[in-house]
């Protein structure tokens, strides 16, 4: 078995067969989009770490010594930070460790009968001249948290499965294997946990940087915001219409600075031309359809409000929503456990929290469980085609075994949200910016799983870990709030002022591909136009990933590779 690699760094390098030209990958906006520390020990035994990792110098040098798989197992998750592990034994085997959260991928080809890696998808699909793979596509538009096996946005490249092993041995095809479990704790035990694990998280990535954070006065950005603050000045952004500078979230983001003087609190007015929809060409190219792209316009001004405060490295709350406030699906779990009478009292407190009969809620825990998780909403804008396809790609098998529904729920979302925030990570290096989102690290998700799902829900305290975990870090106002601001007018606005534009999305690559019917997507649009309430959560990857698909003919000139002895 011949391979050699690369990753997403000007220095990330693979071990190599002898005489062979190893490939390394010069990209020339994403230098700063990666970390990458190396160990070597004796024998040719080379360790590289991708993404913010809390090991020190010496703990990576001593791994790298270690000749017991188990030993790498155990460190994928013993550190703080979002990382990915590669071995090369010395004696010509190989071996991967993504992050069990996703939020560190990576990814393998095979080109003429050598094994290939990187830490990004576009990066192999340059060096493969591949396509977008139209499976992945309609599995990414119909499921988009599902996995699918061997795939990824592009042809011929394959995402190595999150928390498994993949091995590439000296003779013999390469394979995958499970490393991670959660642990289980009680609740007390559980907000230590995160609160410790949060904590060390935005230390490795903020101290000694300039750093920035968003405050938009949610729980989830002011908690990072104030962590961030513990460790020096900080940059905290928040958003606010124009002409109003006060009132909800930004009275509660006002606050989280006034209770910490090392933040630097600066506000960004939204106008007309922030709006969504607004200035979608050129995109630039991510490994997949980024979740930002219909709101584009309003990420790059952030971009270079930050790049003007000087700020290198910005925290972002994605992924505390999956974490915290999760749909009701572990009523599946209780039906299937016979807690009937927790399975009523729940099912009864859901109903009164969105007015409606808890009967329905009841009947999907025993017959639909999917229903629970938001799976089965109809878009009726996909062809059968595209349903047919995503069903025939998509598989449940990277969940450890002996999870319950719930858990099995989260992780996928979880591993989502991971994914596709280095596709933000990818955007922010364009403008010299490090991205991270301290909510999607494994070490963060293993705290919040190791608690039963039905003590992680609840129809009457907003988000009750991350509250208990942040108690007396954030001032009262903030935790005692009950949701957060929504923004589903500025998208009818943005999607008013550039009608045309996105109306002609409609009538795209995706159509050609037969996943859309062009028709009933313009009469959707043509609707929310009108100010008709429309589910703006599945619109906006449909476009993102028509914009994506417009722009993925540039992937082969989006990194340049170079062969070296």
């Amino acid at each position: 078995m011949r391979w050699f690699g690369g990753a997403l760094a000007p220095y990330g390098t693979a071990p190599r067969p002898e005489g062979a030209h190893a490939l390394w990958q010069k990209p020339d906006a994403w230098v700063v989009g990666t970390t990458v520390r190396q160990a070597e020990s004796e024998g040719g035994r080379r360790l590289a770490v991708f993404g913010p990792c809390g090991a020190t110098d010496s703990e990576l040098e001593r791994l790298a010594r270690r000749t017991d798989l188990r030993e790498f197992d155990a460190a994928a998750t013993a550190w703080a930070g979002s990382y990915a592990l590669a071995l090369d034994d010395g004696t010509g085997s190989f071996f991967l460790w993504p992050d069990p959260a996703g939020s560190c991928p990576l990814y393998v080809a095979e080109i003429d009968g050598v094994s290939v890696w990187a830490s990004s998808s576009l990066a192999l699909a340059s060096l493969l001249g591949s396509r977008p793979d139209t499976a992945w596509l309609a599995a990414h538009l119909v499921h988009p948290t599902a996995w699918t096996p061997g795939r990824s946005a592009w042809t011929g490249v394959e995402q190595v499965p999150p928390g498994h092993r993949w091995t590439a041995p000296r003779d013999g095809a390469p394979f995958s294997v499970p490393y991670w479990r959660p642990s289980s704790s009680v609740w007390p035990e559980a907000v230590d946990r995160l609160r410790l694990d949060l904590s060390n998280s935005v230390l490795i990535r903020v101290s000694g940087r300039e750093a920035s954070s968003d405050l938009s006065g949610g729980l989830d950005s002011s908690t990072l915001a104030a962590y961030a603050a513990q460790c020096g000045p900080v940059v905290g952004v928040t958003f606010h219409p124009k002409g109003r500078e006060s009132g909800g979230d930004v009275d509660h983001a006002r606050a989280v600075a006034r209770a910490f003087p090392s933040i630097r609190h600066r506000f960004m007015a939204l106008g007309r031309e922030h709006l969504p929809f607004t200035d979608l060409d050129p995109l630039v190219l991510t490994d997949e359809p980024a979740p930002s792209s219909v709101t584009i316009a309003q990420l790059f001004h952030q971009f270079a409000l930050l790049t003007e405060e000087g700020a290198s490295v910005h925290l972002t709350g994605d992924g505390g929503d999956s974490l915290f406030m999760p749909p009701p699906v572990h009523l599946a779990d209780l039906a299937r456990s016979g807690r009937f009478v927790r399975l009523a009292h729940d099912a009864q407190a859901w109903g009164r929290l969105y007015r409606s009969s808890p009967w329905p809620a009841m009947a999907a825990a025993w017959n639909a469980p999917d229903r629970l998780g938001g799976a089965s909403i109809p878009k009726p804008w996909l062809n059968r085609q595209a349903t047919t396809l995503a069903e025939s790609v998509i598989s449940t098998d990277t969940a450890p075994d002996g999870l319950g529904y719930a858990d099995r729920h989260l992780l996928s979302e979880a591993r989502y949200v991971g994914r596709t925030a280095a596709t933000e990570d990818q955007l922010a290096a364009t403008y010299g910016i490090e991205m991270h989102n301290p909510f999607t690290d494994a070490r963060v998700l293993e705290a919040v799983l190791s608690v039963s799902a039905a003590a992680r829900w609840s129809a009457r305290r907003y988000k009750p870990l991350l509250t208990d975990a942040v108690a007396g870090l954030l001032p009262s106002e903030v935790l005692r709030r009950g949701s957060k601001g929504l923004f589903a007018v500025e998208h009818h606005h943005g999607l008013r002022a550039n009608q045309a534009s996105v109306l002609e999305l409609a009538d795209g690559r995706l159509a050609d591909l037969g996943l859309v019917c062009p028709a009933v997507l313009r009469s959707i649009l043509r609707r929310a136009v009108l100010g008709v309430d429309v589910p703006w959560g599945l619109l906006e990857p449909l476009l993102g990933t028509e914009l994506w698909l417009r722009a993925s003919d540039t992937a082969t000139e989006s990194v340049r590779w170079e062969g070296r002895q």
